[in-house]
């Protein structure tokens, strides 16, 4: 009977969820040709951890159904959003950080598949990809792991963003990094840029009306041994999560970039900066097909995970690394007392000093934590509700109030 009343309570709200999307803000600029005919594009977004492609998918699709906190490794599984609006259906699927098996055991301290699959069974239902790249990253290279799902997947079309670029001091420098990334070609043309241009950023590409050239030779004009053709042969045959970390790290040591991004975006995922364009990009590369998804629908993630995902990344801002990712939370009571919905759920720890940790003094930082998640999940589900987090210790439950 709880049971039922759970999935119950879950399906009134992935309604409302579906209600919330039919009610969001519309952009004036949606191309024309959504107005005309039904269309649909489905896009992965891939990275490394910590790039901002969670809060990139929540600025695209205008919900917060990806959990986003300051640390790496939030997004433990794909998350699949749509937004559907003026005929057209954008179907964006986040993923995990590209991470390795090792980083996953003994950082994450996960052992679940999903957390290394996910980047590349996004792209298997993909018909363009986004590549996330912190414009604050020290490394001026994509990473080898995402270069590994690019040249597996070739014949998806993509496109370069560079994120966090309100965080970036001197914009022009952002031109030599695409400059790299990019091999010195977006849509299969030479990067030309103007001087007068550099403070103003936005879509990159190709134009008549820029004269200055930057060369840089493609790894594909590079000569590369036999014994390296062999190798890579060899590794782009595996999955990127069946390969060892040292394999890709090796193959692709001297190849800093990808010559097939046919776009370049410069956005702020935190301050909305440049999303206009990238939405409208892909609205364009849309094509006449069927939605996937009915078209109020927000999110494929069911309200109990969104909730427990939302309470792992207030864990992970408020709490270190080595506590936050040994915690595990889940969901046990879900249900209507009159007009709030009634949540409660528990964060169990596997030693006691760590609960107290959790808790804070008097209980101070689980209240803060407790309230952020709150006003995240009413964001959402546009409904009252209350969740109450509770800490336990082998089955014990910790309070320090005492």
């Amino acid at each position: 009977m709880v049971h039922l009343m759970l999935q119950c309570e879950q399906m009134r709200l992935l309604t409302a969820l579906r209600r919330f999307a039919h009610n969001a803000a519309q952009s004036p600029q949606t191309s024309e040709r959504c107005l005309q005919v039904k269309i649909f594009i489905q896009v992965a977004v891939i990275g490394p951890p910590n790039s901002g492609k969670s809060l990139l998918t929540n600025q695209i699709v205008r919900a917060q159904v990806s959990a986003v906190s300051s640390k790496m490794d939030t997004t433990q599984r794909n998350v699949t959003a749509a937004l559907t609006e003026h005929g057209c259906q954008l179907v964006v699927v986040d993923s995990p950080g590209t991470i390795g098996i090792q980083h996953a055991r003994k950082v994450v301290k996960r052992n679940e598949p999903m957390l290394l699959t996910g980047p590349e069974r996004a792209l298997e239902g993909a018909s363009h990809v986004l590549v996330v790249h912190d414009s604050t990253a020290t490394g001026d290279y994509i990473h080898h792991r995402v270069l590994h799902l690019l040249h597996r997947y070739p014949h998806l079309t993509s496109s370069l963003v560079l994120n966090k670029i309100d965080l970036v001091q001197r914009r022009s420098d952002l031109l030599e990094l695409v400059r790299i990334l990019c091999n010195g070609k977006v849509g299969g043309e030479a990067i030309k840029v103007m001087k007068s241009q550099m403070g103003r950023l936005g879509k990159a590409g190709t134009s008549a009306q820029r004269h200055s050239t930057m060369g840089l030779h493609t790894d594909e004009e590079k000569e590369r041994s036999a014994q390296w053709q062999q190798k890579y042969r060899a590794l782009i045959q595996k999955p990127t999560h069946k390969c060892g970390w040292l394999e890709t790290k090796s193959l692709f040591a001297d190849i800093r970039g990808w010559s097939n991004f046919d776009a370049v975006f410069f956005v702020s995922s935190l301050t909305g900066e440049g999303i206009d364009a990238l939405r409208e990009h892909l609205y364009e590369l849309s094509e006449d097909k069927a939605y996937r998804f009915d078209e109020n629908m927000v999110t494929t993630k069911k309200p109990m995970a969104i909730c427990e995902d939302a309470i792992r990344a207030q864990l992970l801002d408020n709490l270190p690394s080595d506590i936050a990712y040994a915690l595990k939370i889940k969901v046990t009571e879900w249900q209507m007392e009159g007009d709030v919905l009634q949540i409660v759920a528990e964060v169990q720890c596997d030693k006691e000093k760590w609960g107290r940790y959790v808790l804070g003094k008097g209980n101070s930082k689980i209240m803060k934590i407790g309230k952020a998640v709150n006003v995240s999940m009413q964001n959402l589900f546009k409904q009252q509700l209350f969740v109450r987090i509770l800490v336990k210790s082998r089955g014990k439950l910790i309070d320090n109030t005492k």
